[in-house]
């Protein structure tokens, strides 16, 4: 993880005025497990938790611990959407994850 930008606005589409308010990660990207990606850093955005579902635990984590190789790998599951012509990935506690916790040394 890279750097953690709290309180990204993304437009929805689906919404009336309001606007959802975002985390963004900016990871560096070791090895893809499925599908492929070509870039070595990648955008993913998730809530602030709680009622959102979002990661925001996790990413500040991987930020803190950026230099540690037993504490910064983390794995996700991601969701692709196109917004804009832009690609955007997002995870949300729905979706796979694997840190240090679950068992990586």
């Amino acid at each position: 993880m890279k750097l953690v930008t709290f309180g990204v606005e993304i437009p929805d589409p689906r919404s009336e005025g309001e606007v959802p308010r975002l985390t963004r990660g900016d990871f560096e990207v070791d090895k893809v497990l499925k599908g492929t990606f070509k870039g070595k850093t990648l955008s993913i955005y998730t809530g602030a938790g709680m009622g959102d579902c979002g990661r925001l635990g996790e990413f500040l984590s991987a930020a803190f611990y950026y230099h540690s190789d037993k504490f910064a790998v983390y794995e996700f599951g991601l969701s692709k959407t196109e917004f804009a012509g832009q690609t955007l990935y997002f995870t949300s506690i729905c979706d796979y994850a694997k840190g240090p916790k679950d068992g990586q040394e």
